[in-house]
This record gives C-alpha cells, structure tokens and sequence, in this order.
C-alpha cells in the first residue's frame, strides 16, 4: 500500500489493510476507540478515519453566513488524496435526527403545498448543493431550528437565531480559530466551506403557534420564543465537538471582548433557492486556556492537528450506499486556520429592532449576564492591520512530536549534546531546494510565500520549536536556566524568518525589495507600497515611509556585491558593453544555511557541555555548559560539524566563512563611526581573530559576509516577519543605520590593511563628504583631531 496523508504528514504505516476498499471513490471509513481527558473524565469515543479528499480545497468563506451550501460539493472524478485522521464520536446529545421515511407524511405534504401556495418552486431542492423540503420540514417541525413566517401569499419567510463559536488557541505563539472545512452530510453530500462551529437556537414555541410577521420580539437580541443563547453556547461545543460541560469550564476561557449580536435579513439562501431567511446571530469567542495540556489533545492541539466529529449516529455504511442517514446526524472535518481580526458590522439591521448599549455579558455561563450590546461601527483601521507572524509549516507539528519524544531519551555516550544529536539524527539539508531558491531570489515571479515553503530545506529550523517548555519537560539537570529572556513560543523561530526575509528582500532591491524590507507584505504576501502617512494596513506609517525614502539603498546593495552574493555581469563588444547584476549560487547558498543555524543554541536545552579533548574552551572547563550561544555554535561547528547537516556539507572556504561570523570580535561599531576611540582600542580582538584564529585565511569579502549577516540578524529582531524589517523600519535610528552602512566597506579592508590605515581612510572620507563642505582634508598634526571631533560631532 501507498503512502497516506495522516494529520496533514506523510506515512508510510498502512491505516486499513483493504487497499481496493480504499482507493474507491467513498464516504469515510473508521474504526473506534475510547479516549478520556487528563482528569479521566471520558469525552467519547475516538476513531480512526480513513477518508478520499480532493487534492486542492478552497477555505474561503461561504458567500453568506450560516447553513447554505454556498460551496463546492465533491466530484469523485477530481483528483483525490487519502487520509486518516482522528475522529471524535460525539455524545449525541440534543441532536434531533429522525430518517427521511419517518417523517409525518401528511404533514409534510402539507408542509410542501404552503410552500407552492407561497409561490415556492421546490422543484430543484435536494440537487446541485441544495437542501429538500424534507430537511426545512425536519428542521422546522423535529429539530426547532427555525420558523416560518407567513405574512401573505408569496411573503413567506424562514427565521432562524444562531450562536456562532470563535474557538480561539496559541499555536507556536500564533492565534489560531477553529473551523470545519468539509462536512459528510446525511444524503452522501460532500461540501467544503470555512464554518465555525455553529447551532441552530431551539424554538420554544409549540408546533401550532403561527408567526404572520417577525415581531420586534423576534428581532430582539434577548428573543423570550427560543432556548437562551448562553445556554446554547455550551451546547454547541457540546453536540458539535463533543466537549461537555465539564470539560468546557476546565478548558476554556469566555472573552468578554468577543461577543456580538447581529442580524441579516432577507438572505437569499443557496440551501433553500426562493425562500428567503432572516438570521439572527450570536457570536461568540471562546480561548483554550492552556494548548499544551494534555485534556485538549482531542482536538488537535497543541500543534493543530486536524480532527473529525461525528454528530448523532452517522453509519459509515449507509452514508456509502442508496440508504440516507437519519436528517441532522453529519461528520466534520476541522482544522485550525491562522486567526483573523474579525468584523462586526451588524448587516441590515431593521427599523424596527432596537439596538441595546449595555456592556457585553462578562460570560455565557454566568446566572445573571447583562444584556451583551448590539455591534458597534467596526474599526475598519484596526480591522486592516496585518497579522505579522508566520505560521508554522504543516511539517512542524511532526518534527516537534519528534523532538519531544526525544527529550525522554538517554543522551549518547561521548556526545555534547545528546538532544541535539538525536533531534538532527539521520537528518539532511535538501541541496537541490536550496541553490534553487538561491538561483531565483531575483526572479520577479519568485514569490515571498514561495521562498517561506522552500526553507524546509534546512532541517535546523525545526530545533527553534524547542522552548521553555520543551526545557521544562527534560530532566532534571538540563541546563533550561539559559533561555533567552522575553520569548514566547515560537519567536525565535520568527526571528529567524524574519531574518531569512531580511535577506529575500535585500537581494531584490531593484524589484519589490523596497517595499517589503520597509513596510512587510499584505495579506496575500505581497509586498505593501503605502499610499500615504493615514495608511492603516502598517503600523506607524509615517516612520516606514521616512525609511524608504531616506534610506541608502545604494550602500545596501554595495555591501551584498562586498560579500560576493552577488556579482555584476558585463557583456557586449568593445563599442558597446552592458552589465547586469546575477546571484552567487554558492555564496547564497552558505548565507541561507548560516541563517538556518546561526541561533539555535538560543534553545537552551541543546547547548553543548566541554568534552575532556576540547577542554578548556573560550573559558568554559570539562563538563561546563557553554552559556554563550554564539561559543556554544562554534564548539559544534569546529569540533561536531556533523550534527549540523546544514554546515556540515558547505565546501571548506564557506565553512571558513561562516564559522567567522561567529566569532567574538570585540568590535564596537558605534565608537568606529563616531570615532570615539583610536585604532588599537577598536581593532586589536578584530585583527588578533584573523591573524591567531583564522591564520589570516578570512578575506574582504568574509568580512563583508559577516556584516551581511549582522545587518539580517538585526533585521529580524522583531517577532514580526511579515511586518517588515521593523527594528529598522521604525525602531532604529536611520542616521545610525546609514553611517554603519557606509562604514562597512571600510571596516572590512582589515582583513589586508593596518588598523591605523583603515581609521584614517574612513576619517578622510567623512571630512569629504560631509554636508556643508568642510574644505580640502586636513593635514598636519592636528589633522587626525580635527576630523575625529568632526564624527564626534555628528548632526551638530
């Protein structure tokens, strides 16, 4: 048997042993077992469900708001997929389902005749995504999920009230909401649509109470004719996904701040064609208090994996044959989408329904609430902003299983860090990616969310998912005391990206580089061009504006060619020549896999221990801790380049190169640019690292590389990588930024000039270039004073 999707990762362990059965063009297929949370409490039964998927789904929203099959249905002649997920068996409590041949017959031709009296064409119901009169008539009259209003002879009306849930969890530091993304229906339907989970109100009316008209009563957010809508909201998560009560207060947490009532009248409802719908809807945020606790591990968390529910009791075997389940029994399959601001604009709100301005209710399931107040205008600025963090790739969830079963682990006899070595254990940098991402970084149809997929390259990104709580988790004597301060989960791997996008960018200056280096990228990662200082989609515009246009781009792009990233090619004959810049593959290529590596000894819980050969080292005795991160990399790359797949394969010179940017070389840029102290106190550590460490091997161009790198660590100190290169954009002082830039061509001449020739050419070059002219340089003895006091000076 082939290989199967299992939680969105690829396997190659056989889910059901008829590989016949499984490729045929049918509904799901489970097996079950039970399943309880932390406390011990059972929460139902788990399944494992093997379903055929279209390779290619869309999660964008229905074109209205509730239960109308405004989707794609399935086409068993597309191109499919298999997987097999885990699938929650819901209570069944409160679902009404009733099969289509137990309906009152004489009622429901009844029912169907009001419906062609009304001027109703029911003709089509039941084909082409919509829903039969037996299904209005269930929900009407078994379920009371709705009612219909019959003012006159064509006014007909269905009226249902919903409450809405917004289940909301971090996921590697990114909120993240819950949504179905396919639903198996009762009548062997498929549909594929983005739904949170979702309940009709019941109605408390009796069967022959009659509604001429939607009454202000109806409108009313506090409606006296249906359940209460807090009650309600605990029902839903309970007949949706299974989760009772008990398992809701443990788990979760109401937000105050969520809360909405909104009302859409006369929609035109793809579910029933000609009649329209009124919907009134309560909308509500949930937060799962903590995703790492083992009770919530049923659904999905905490690496948000997708899960399936079953409701009521959906036979696998009928749903595959002429046989239709009973009407209200379904399966969905949920997956956790990164999460959106959201909008509240209450849409065509009636005259007569009057909005209350009461505070929202502090929860749902407190006795006494205050009446939640209707939606307000929605600030559409704050709306716009972007989210700025990247989400994890769907491979992470798997590595982080990975690497936590290998907390538990012995260490490896002779290793410096056990974990470490078991975590990149029979790992490999995928070369071939990586020199194809290099080659078409200044492709203009190369795309930022494409570069993001092709970092999956570099198998050390995955180490920056170990955090505090990975530490925490190991044993005693881990050393988890030297975490970074300040982070939360999954910012280091944010930094990281940010810094790989610091590079994307600099390398496509002369595309859309500009733009995204200085502002971020939009929704669709595409790089924002702002229109002006009130443009919301960025925060604090004015200053991203002043960057871009202040900044010097020039200097940027000189320090990559410096570096040898890039080169410039010159063709043409003796009358007529042209250039054109192009990429250094290699050099490119060490760059990226630098950035991949450069702080994953920030995760505390691998940093190295001295070995008895190697002691001691930069300090550090037998058996010690390397603290430092930048020693602890250069310990592994000196002395185990192997555990580092992504150093480890680099050819000698770039191994060379790269191992120099992590050296300590003492060297304060702020005292060089400024001038603010002579050149042995600025150089000394800078020349004895080349000279006594690299045996005077590191070049210009090393140097220049070091820079580089520098520059994109910094770049991407935010926790924002799809905000832009923020540190400098709006936190950075933009003069600062541009004397370093100019500076750089000049520090790097240390590799082969005196560290008083390198002073004095720079101290030369700014008394030319200053602003006002300052004269002919001065000479003399006087003359190294006088232009040392003029960079002391700065803006004065």
């Amino acid at each position: 048997m082939g290989n199967v999707q299992v939680c969105g990762c690829e396997t190659g362990t056989p889910v059901i042993q008829d590989e016949e059965a499984l490729l045929s063009p049918t509904a799901p297929m489970a097996v079950k077992r039970e399943t309880s949370d932390a406390s011990g409490q059972q929460v139902g039964n788990v399944t494992n469900l093997v379903y055929i998927e279209r390779t290619a789904y869309n999660l964008s929203s229905a074109a209205s708001t509730t239960d109308g099959l405004s989707s794609r249905q399935s086409d068993i002649s597309s191109k499919t997929k298999t997987k097999a997920i885990s699938m929650l068996q819901t209570a069944g409590i409160g679902v009404v389902a009733m099969p289509p041949e137990k309906l009152d017959k004489t009622k429901l031709a009844s029912f169907r005749e009001n419906l062609h009296l009304a001027g109703i064409d029911t003709s089509k119901w039941g084909y082409g995504g919509s829903k039969s009169v037996e299904h209005l008539f269930w929900e009407a009259y078994q379920q009371k999920g709705c009612i219909i209003t019959t003012k006159g002879p064509g006014e007909m009306k269905r009226v249902t009230r919903l409450v809405k849930i917004r289940l909301v969890a971090e996921i590697f530091g990114v909120d993240h909401a819950l949504f179905s993304r396919m639903q198996f229906l009762h009548d062997g339907r498929t549909a594929e649509r983005k739904q949170v989970p979702l309940r009709k109100l019941s109605w408390t009316t009796s069967e022959d109470t009659e509604f001429k008209e939607c009454t202000e009563e109806i409108y009313a957010e506090e409606c006296p004719h249906t359940e209460n809508w807090k009650i309600g909201c605990k029902k839903t998560l309970e007949e949706r996904l299974g989760l009772s009560q008990a398992w809701q207060a443990q788990h979760l947490v109401w937000d105050s701040e969520g809360y909405r009532y909104t009302i859409e009248d006369d929609v035109k409802s793809d579910g029933y064609p000609g009649l329209n719908t009124l919907y009134c809807i309560h909308e509500v945020t949930f937060r799962v208090r903590d995703p790492e606790h083992s009770g919530v591990q049923i659904i999905g968390l905490p690496e948000g994996q997708e899960f399936a529910t079953a409701e009521g009791d959906f036979n696998f075997n009928c749903q595959q044959d002429d046989r239709w389940l009973a009407i209200g029994t379904q399966l969905n399959i949920w997956t956790w989408a990164r999460a959106t601001t959201q909008s509240h604009a209450m849409a065509r709100t009636p005259s007569s329904a009057k909005a209350s301005s009461a505070p929202s209710p502090a929860s749902p399931t407190a006795a006494a609430a205050p009446v939640a107040a209707a939606a307000a205008a929605p600030n559409k600025a704050e709306e716009m902003r972007l989210i700025r963090r990247v989400p994890l790739p769907a491979s992470s969830a798997q590595a982080l299983t990975r690497m936590q079963a290998a907390l538990a682990e012995t260490n490896k006899k002779g290793s410096p860090s056990g974990l470490l070595w078991r975590c990149m254990e029979n790992m490999s940098t995928d070369w071939a990616k990586a020199k194809r991402m290099a080659n078409k970084m200044m492709d203009p149809k190369y795309t930022l969310s494409q570069f993001y997929a092709d970092l999956s390259a570099f198998p050390e990104l995955n180490l920056y998912l170990l955090d505090d709580k990975a530490s925490s988790s190991s044993s005693a004597g881990s050393p988890s005391a030297g975490m970074s301060s300040g982070r939360t989960l999954g910012d280091e791997f944010q930094r990281t990206i940010g810094a790989f996008f610091a590079i994307f960018w600099m390398m496509r200056l002369d595309l859309d580089g500009k733009d995204g280096f200085a502002n971020g990228v939009d929704e669709t990662w595409l790089p924002v061009a702002l229109t002006g200082k009130e443009d919301m989609r960025v925060t604090q515009p004015d200053k991203r504006i002043a960057f871009q246009r202040n900044a010097k781009w020039d200097f940027f792009q000189k320090l990559l060619m410096d570096a040898g990233l890039i080169e410039e090619k010159k063709s043409g004959t003796i009358f007529k020549s042209s250039s054109k810049i192009q990429v250094n593959e290699k050099r490119l290529v060490s760059l990226l896999a630098l950035t991949a590596v450069h702080d994953i000894m920030k995760m505390a819980v691998i940093l190295p221990e001295v070995q008895e050969e190697h002691a001691p080292y930069h300090g550090y005795g037998l058996g010690d801790t390397i603290g430092d991160h930048d020693h602890a990399l250069s310990y592994m790359m000196e002395h185990y380049p192997q555990v580092l797949p992504s150093f480890r394969d680099l050819e000698a010179s770039e191994k060379r190169s790269v191992q120099f940017t992590q050296c300590n070389l003492c060297f304060n840029h702020g005292w060089f640019v400024q001038a603010e102290a002579p050149p042995g106190a600025i150089f000394t550590t800078f020349r004895e690292a080349l000279v006594r460490d690299h045996k005077s091997l590191i070049s210009q161009r090393d140097v220049a590389l070091y820079f580089v790198h520098w520059l994109t660590d910094l770049a991407g100190a935010e926790p924002t990588p799809l905000g832009g290169c923020e540190k400098f954009s709006v936190k950075f002082p933009l003069p600062v930024l541009n004397s370093f830039l100019r500076s750089f061509e000049f520090v790097e001449k240390i590799a082969t000039q005196t560290e008083t020739g390198v002073m004095e050419e720079y101290l030369q070059m700014r008394w030319s270039e200053h602003t006002p002219s300052m004269g002919t340089v001065p000479i003399g003895d006087s003359a190294i004073a006088k232009m040392r006091l003029l960079c002391m000076a700065q803006m004065n």
